[in-house]
């Protein structure tokens, strides 16, 4: 019966999936100890009823394309940082203050939380739902602009359960994770629409977000937050003038789904 939906009903299939995945562990579990795994389960699970092995071997071929320009790789690695450390500006530019360096830890430090969140695979099991198995299957006949604003907004909703346990962040960090797909998704488009770019950008980001918040004291969390969520509007809205809905790169061709 799966095998005869229309690409549309896949994909709404996929996030209800994901949703209900997600939210029922965070309840059951009182917790996001498994979070991550919705997204990933969904993705397997509707890939294997239609596709098949043939569409499973093409999800792993999506996630690990690694035949990208060097220049592309290391932007999914370093524009994570430089917002990054912009927000660490603008929150000392309000009036923030940050904690004295020994809270920061060793200079290796984020090279450390790098690693670990590469091998909890947190991020890879997201983006192998995000942007391995659901982008791909946005229509066509819309922008990769407006793709990428109505995926913010459905992970936005997915992360509802973690953000309300920040209810004081809660309008800045949603508005984070949605300027924020714009640019991982730029990336993204950019580097073959290969998932391994969005699972090192989204990796670089964690990691950023996981070294720099803990740096401040909790009133000046909030602050952080709402600078994060400013200096992602600027670089989405940057990046859309500067190279315009389709992200400076060919429309893609509609097909009837």
């Amino acid at each position: 019966m799966l095998t005869s939906l229309r690409p549309r009903q896949v994909l709404v299939l996929f996030f209800a999936l994901a949703y209900a995945i997600s939210w029922a562990s965070f309840q059951i579990l009182h917790g996001p100890s498994v979070f991550t795994l919705g997204p990933l389960l969904a993705a397997f699970l509707l890939v294997a009823v239609t596709g098949g092995g043939t569409g499973l071997r093409m999800l792993a071929g999506r996630m690990l394309r690694w035949r990208i320009r060097p220049i592309r790789m290391a932007a999914a690695f370093l524009v994570p940082v430089a917002i990054g450390l912009a927000t660490v500006a603008v929150t000392i530019a309000v009036g923030g203050r940050l904690a004295t360096p020994d809270t920061l830890g060793p200079w290796y430090r984020p090279l450390q939380l790098f690693g670990m969140l590469l091998i909890t695979g947190d991020t890879l099991f997201e983006e192998t739902g995000w942007r391995g198995f659901a982008l791909p299957a946005f229509p066509a006949r819309r922008s990769r602009l407006t793709n990428s604003l109505m995926l913010g907004v459905l992970l936005a909703g997915w992360h509802l359960p973690i953000a309300l346990s920040e209810s004081a962040a809660l309008v800045p960090y949603l508005v984070a994770t949605i300027t924020s797909a714009v640019v991982t998704n730029f990336v993204y488009h950019h580097g073959r629409e290969s998932g391994l770019t969005a699972w090192i950008y989204h990796t670089s980001a964690n990691t950023a977000g996981q070294f720099f918040l803990p740096a401040f004291s909790e009133p000046d969390r909030e602050t952080y937050f709402w600078a994060l969520a400013g200096v992602n509007v600027v670089a989405a809205v940057a990046i859309v003038l500067a190279t315009g809905r389709e992200f400076g790169l060919p429309k893609r061709i509609a097909t009837i789904d």
